[in-house]
């Protein structure tokens, strides 16, 4: 009966191990390797209680299965494993005792008697692995997506001393539990304290979570803002090559006529200096108008390009829209996100098609209007936009980028999709602050 507990018990332990570790982290196996290890470390642990019967080494032995399983089915590094290898056993182990302690005032009998009395020991054993499992199951549904890039060693990762000190902590409460005949208000002070370890627990480890998430958006804002300045930058480049292409559209004739009077004379070195010299000076480019704005202009013929290079029918109607209470990185990061995520959505599509207008309402807002055909339904989560992309961390921030913009000028952002016409539009509505 105790050995068919006890196997139980293990297989219990795996399932929430998986539970909690695929919560927290990205699964880089498929489902029946996943299974295969995680029975085999339910096997392994089994084994060592069978051989051993000291509690410190199944301990232990716990720890280093879920650190390797860790290590070989998940996207971790080795401190974020060992990291949640303990998290997850302070959990058990806190839960575990404070089940015990209880046990012990309920039934009136000692620590070591436990394990002699079948019926309190499975009752037990149940009963603290469903608490186990309630505990880990909550704590994982509360962390965030881990992965090995947004996890460095820093100060708040030496938070995991708490759960090491918790199972030391617990340990000496077992110990004394196990030496000494203690009265009842001893194991109700255990219960308390157990219970208080836990809780402890729980608040360290959101606080931990909540400096990752911290973390991870203030990198992924920082990316963007480096990419808006970089792109601002570049398409400042651009315009000075589109406005060096139009002084020479413009001054072609002069240039034309010198080259003739350059043939005229034989002068055929002279001509091939003079064209080196515009090639070097000058890039001819076409430039399409589309508002009174030049940066935008650059970042439309960009856009208008990139279209025409992947066959996307390609529309634009900005009218007379005067942007100038908007900064040229804002403007940057907004039309770029939103051309970037309609190319990226429209390219697989059937009818390849973007169409992006700008019109005033009142004189006080201007409307953004981005729509496009798509080859799949936008992948939403309670209504929010989600990145279709598998680098999360690094991908996703697109949209929130247009949402800040939004706010910042006072606006809104809105999205709508049509499964008949599989047709995605965003619309983005900000005022006109002067």
């Amino acid at each position: 009966m105790t050995i068919f507990c006890y196997a139980t018990v293990h297989i219990f332990e795996a399932i929430i191990s998986y539970i909690f570790f695929s919560n927290k982290f990205t699964p880089k196996l498929n489902n029946n390797a996943m299974f295969l290890f995680f029975f085999s470390s339910s096997l392994v642990q089994f084994i060592i209680n069978l051989v051993s019967d000291n509690d410190f080494t199944n301990l232990i032995g716990f720890i280093a299965c879920n650190i390797l399983l860790c290590i070989f089915c998940f996207n971790t590094n080795i401190f974020q494993s060992i990291y949640a290898a303990i998290l997850l056993t302070s959990i058990m182990f806190i839960t575990e005792m404070c089940v015990l302690f209880l046990a012990m005032i309920i039934f009136k009998i000692d620590f070591s008697n436990i394990e002699s009395n079948n019926m309190i020991f499975v009752l037990v054993s149940g009963s603290s692995k469903l608490l186990f499992f309630f505990v880990a199951y909550f704590v994982s549904k509360l962390s965030i997506k881990e992965n090995k890039e947004n996890l460095k060693l820093n100060k708040t990762n030496m938070l995991f001393f708490l759960p090491m000190a918790s199972i030391l902590i617990i340990g000496g409460m077992s110990y004394i539990a196990l030496k000494y005949v203690l009265d009842e208000y001893a194991y109700i002070l255990f219960v308390v304290g157990t219970i208080l370890l836990m809780y402890s627990n729980i608040v360290v480890f959101l606080v931990h979570e909540s400096v990752l998430q911290t973390q991870a958006e203030n990198t992924s804002l920082k990316l963007q803002k480096q990419k808006s300045e970089i792109d601002t930058e570049y398409y400042s480049i651009l315009q000075n090559q589109y406005e060096n292409s139009n002084i020479l559209i413009h001054d072609i004739k002069r240039h034309l006529l010198s080259i003739k009077e350059l043939s005229n004379e034989k002068d055929f070195e002279g001509i091939n200096k003079y064209i080196d010299n515009l090639y070097e000076n000058y890039q001819i480019k076409y430039l399409r108008i589309y508002s009174d704005n030049k940066l935008i202009n650059a970042i439309i013929n960009r856009y208008m390009n990139t279209c025409k290079d992947k066959t996307i029918d390609f529309y634009c109607d900005i009218r007379d829209i005067d942007f100038s209470f908007m900064s040229d990185n804002d403007i940057t990061s907004l039309l770029d996100n939103l051309l970037e995520n309609a190319i990226e959505a429209t390219q697989n599509a059937n009818d390849k098609k973007i169409e992006l207008t700008v019109k005033p309402i009142n004189t006080n807002y201007i409307v953004i209007n981005a729509w496009n055909y798509c080859s799949s339904a936008p992948n939403l989560k309670d209504g929010k936009l989600q990145t279709t992309k598998s680098n999360k961390f690094i991908h996703g921030y697109g949209i929130k980028s247009i949402e800040r913009i939004a706010k910042q000028y006072d606006g809104n952002v809105s999205h709508s999709f049509n499964p008949d016409e599989m047709k995605f539009t965003l619309s983005v509505v900000l005022k006109i602050k002067e």
